[in-house]
Order: C-alpha cells, then structure tokens, then sequence
C-alpha cells in the first residue's frame, strides 16, 4: 500500500521527522516531488486502518503546529 501526502518540498522533512518516530520496518518514507510518499510493507489487512489513521492524525497536529 502507498499513501500519497502532497506537501511544500520545504516542509516535507519535518513532516518525515514526525512521522519516523512512530514508524517500524514495514513502513518507509521519502520525500519526492513535493510529495511525502509513505509504503507499508508486510502489514496485516486487520491493521492498515490503525496504521493510516495514525499516520492522518499525527499529520492533522504537524499542520495545527506549523499554522501556530
């Protein structure tokens, strides 16, 4: 599965720094095209609604935070 968040080049970093923390081995990321491209590897369909709805909440608080 990959997920797409399009996102300014200049903030596409720390938007990867926020996520990695949460990351494990069945999740990759780079930045790309003005684009965070996030790949989940190896992951139990029962657990791709957790892993995604985590990854849109922790960026949900990274726009908040950039908007303060």
């Amino acid at each position: 599965m990959e997920l797409c968040i399009s996102i300014e080049e200049k903030n596409c970093n720390a938007l990867y720094n926020s996520l990695i923390q949460d990351n494990n081995q069945d999740i990759t990321m780079k930045c790309e095209d003005n684009k965070l491209i996030i790949k989940i590897i190896n992951v139990k369909i029962s657990s791709i609604y957790n892993l995604v709805d985590d990854i849109i909440r922790d960026y949900e608080t990274f726009k908040k935070v950039g908007e303060l």
